[in-house]
């Protein structure tokens, strides 16, 4: 994965096509392929995910990072989470915040101060989040945190664009990027509604679907049972998915984002 060296207010942002915009950001980092020591300053997201050691990690460093928002729960598709992408990937951000949406608009430029937070492997994906303190490989940070660590400029908005994957170029760096996955079919699934329903209590339930392409490959979409198209048919014939990447367990599915399914 090719490194950016961000730059004060001139900077091209690729995010490996993820984000085809001009950052305007303090970040660098020395080395294409290795990310040495630095641990203070502005950081890439990359690099913060190298700092991990175990399944939960506290940021004891005085660190920012900051990127683009390219999911949100505008369509209850992230609940109590953000997705940040910069030049060299993305991550899940954990946030006790019941209108992710309102905060975090999607396009907006955001810079997170990690000092004190943590980083969680949950199966192989990194969040970003609180401090556990209890079960969770991280906690929640908290609304009335938001401002502690967080600065959100909406004034700077870009065109979020996503990188064109086919299923088998998925590779880890790609983990919580925002990509584009085309000329793909739901097949027999076609005209289901997204998400199941429980037979006792009629509520929805988180649904796996599966991609394929036309060479055969299948990879697992999962719909939140949250999302406001949960009751919407799931679309025939071929067309694209733009999603973010996740991973969990040794598989890599993707979760839609912003609705973006062009049938």
């Amino acid at each position: 994965m090719r490194v950016i060296a961000c730059r004060a207010y001139r900077v091209l942002c690729l995010l490996c096509g993820v984000v085809a915009a001009v950052m305007t950001s303090g970040c660098r980092d020395d080395s294409p392929t290795t990310y040495g020591d630095k641990t203070e300053g502005c950081v890439t997201i990359a690099h913060l995910k190298t700092l991990a050691r175990g399944l939960s990690t506290t940021i004891n460093y005085d660190l920012t990072i900051e990127g683009y928002v390219v999911a949100n729960d505008l369509f209850g598709e992230y609940y109590k989470s953000i997705v940040l992408c910069d030049g060299s990937g993305g991550i899940e951000i954990s946030v006790d915040c019941d209108d992710t949406a309102r905060r975090f608009p999607v396009a907006a430029r955001v810079v997170v101060h990690c000092s004190s937070l943590a980083l969680g492997d949950y199966g192989g994906a990194m969040v970003l989040g609180a401090q556990p303190t209890g079960e969770y490989i991280v906690d929640r940070i908290g609304e009335k945190d938001i401002d502690r660590y967080f600065i959100i400029d909406r004034s700077v908005t870009q065109n979020i664009e996503p990188q064109t994957v086919t299923i088998p170029e998925l590779t880890p760096s790609q983990i919580n990027n925002y990509v584009a996955v085309e000329d793909v079919t739901f097949g027999d699934q076609a005209g289901e509604a997204w998400c199941e329903r429980d037979e006792l209590t009629g509520d929805y339930l988180t649904t796996d679907r599966v991609l394929t392409d036309r060479n055969g490959n299948s990879i697992v979409v999962r719909i939140d049972r949250r999302c406001l198209y949960a009751f919407e048919p799931v679309p025939s014939g071929y067309g694209s998915v733009m999603a973010v990447v996740d991973y969990f367990d040794g598989a890599y599915l993707l979760r839609i984002v912003n609705h973006k399914v062009l049938f």
